[in-house]
C-alpha cells in the first residue's frame, strides 16, 4: 500500500506545480477571499475556495510522500551552517528547509480546513 502511494505521488510531483499551489494556498486565496466576500461575489468565492482545497490537498499529498523516507539534509553539518547564518532570516530558512514535508503538511493541513470552511460558510450564498 505505502509502495502504491509513493508511485502514485511521484508520478504526479511536478516542483513548479508544487510552487504555484503553495503560492495561490499561502499567499493569492486568503486576500482574495477576504477581497471577494467584502465584495459579495460568492459564486467566484466557492470557485476560489474549490481551487485552495484542490491546491492545498496537493501540498498535503506531496508533503506526505516526501515526509516518507525524509532525511535532515543539514545533518552533521550544524557547525557550517550555524557559521553562515548571520541573521534572524537565515535561521527561518535554515529551519524551514529542515522540516520542509512537515511545512507542507501544516501548510496544505490549514489552508484546506479553512477554504472548507469558507466554502460551506457561503455556499447557500447565489
Amino acid at each position: 500500500m505505502l509502495a502504491q502511494f509513493q508511485s502514485a505521488t511521484s508520478s504526479i510531483y511536478n516542483g513548479w506545480v508544487l510552487f504555484a499551489c503553495i503560492i495561490y494556498s499561502f499567499g493569492a486565496y486568503p486576500s482574495l477571499a477576504m477581497k471577494l466576500t467584502s465584495l459579495r461575489k460568492f459564486g467566484l468565492l466557492r470557485a476560489a475556495c474549490w481551487l485552495a482545497i484542490l491546491a492545498s490537498l496537493y501540498v498535503f499529498l506531496i508533503g506526505v510522500h516526501q515526509a516518507i523516507d525524509w532525511h535532515n539534509p543539514l545533518a552533521g553539518k550544524e557547525a557550517q551552517v550555524a557559521g553562515t547564518v548571520h541573521n534572524a532570516k537565515g535561521g527561518l530558512v535554515i529551519l524551514l528547509i529542515m522540516v520542509w514535508p512537515y511545512a507542507l503538511i501544516v501548510v496544505g493541513g490549514l489552508i484546506g480546513h479553512l477554504a472548507v470552511r469558507d466554502l460551506r460558510r457561503y455556499w447557500k450564498y447565489a
